[in-house]
């Protein structure tokens, strides 16, 4: 009974490993045409050459999903954290007496606060926001801070608005 037992183990290892390596996809890097002592006219410095992806099973090429365009974009989201564009949400209720109180409370701390509000769902929602302007990591170093302070912030939000 148990050399069956451990045969079938044995054997649904060796089968899970063999189903898992044939969908593997492999690298390859393209060829490079003749290096030249300087870049042509298209190509930007710093830029190292694209590698494809082939998938095993069909032979197909598969396009990388970030283009150059697409980093450029992603990049200024990076460098904006540390600059102060983000604000920090605090409550967000339907209850605007509750929003009040809130604000009275973090007052009398010395948190100046203020409220906006907005519409969803036909429903108006009074959200209570710091007011000041934080780096990211000053938003969320605070945000946790304040998180253990009130037992009424459960949760907060950094909000970008530059």
């Amino acid at each position: 009974m148990k050399r069956t037992t451990i045969l079938i183990i044995c054997f649904l290892i060796i089968s899970f490993l063999l189903f898992t390596n044939c969908s593997k996809k492999q690298e390859r890097e393209l060829p490079e045409q003749e290096k030249t002592e300087e870049p042509a006219a298209t190509e930007e410095p710093g830029i190292t050459p694209q590698k494809e992806i082939v998938s095993v099973e069909s032979g197909e090429e598969i396009q990388p999903e970030v283009t150059l365009k697409e980093e450029e974009e992603i990049q200024p989201e990076i460098t904006l954290k540390g600059k102060k564009v983000f604000e920090l949400q605090l409550v967000a209720v339907r209850d605007y007496a509750r929003i009040e109180a809130e604000q009275n409370k973090l007052a009398r701390y010395g948190y100046n606060t203020f409220i906006t509000t907005t519409v969803k769902g036909g429903d108006t929602y009074y959200r209570l926001r710091l007011d000041d302007l934080y780096t990211y990591s000053e938003a969320f170093a605070l945000g946790e801070k304040l998180k253990k302070q009130f037992s009424s912030i459960n949760e907060y939000w950094i909000q970008k608005v530059k």
